[in-house]
């Protein structure tokens, strides 16, 4: 994929060239942060003379505006013509992860219990036989046997 990625021409070869650049960015900005709140920094762009930095969740903004001079000096440091005098922090909430459908649990029948109790009288394995015991027994209970 990456020589594919390499020769890329045109309005292709820009997007990469911004995405490598938003990526660098991103990185230098999280490097100067402590570990707990890098993760949670999402990019890092430019907007006038701010440095614009987006954040997953806006408990973690408090915890960004004690390091806003460290963040402000990297980049002066290393952007001294974009002449960056503040940071604003934007929070962009990350959609809520899918719901799960609950597993619905058949119990064994009688028959997978007395199945489970056979093959475990069978099996050389001390720990197998010892589980299949309990599974079985397990499932005489649940069946109400």
């Amino acid at each position: 994929m990456k020589p594919f990625l390499n020769q890329a021409q045109g309005a292709l070869k820009h997007l990469l060239e911004d995405a490598q650049l938003y990526q660098a960015l991103l990185e230098v900005g999280r490097d100067v942060l402590p570990r707990k709140l890098q993760p949670h920094v999402l990019g890092i762009s430019f907007e006038e003379q701010n440095l614009l930095v987006q954040i997953d969740e806006a408990v973690w903004a408090t915890q960004l505006r004690f390091h806003e001079p460290d963040l402000l000096g990297i980049y002066q440091q290393h952007f001294p013509h974009l002449m960056l005098n503040r940071v604003k922090v934007k929070v962009l909430p990350q959609p809520p992860a899918p719901k799960r459908k609950p597993k619905i649990m058949v119990p064994p029948t009688k028959e997978d219990a007395k199945s489970m109790q056979e093959l475990s009288e069978a099996v050389e394995s001390e720990g197998l036989r010892n589980a299949l015991q309990r599974l079985s027994q397990r499932a005489k209970d649940s069946s109400g046997n």
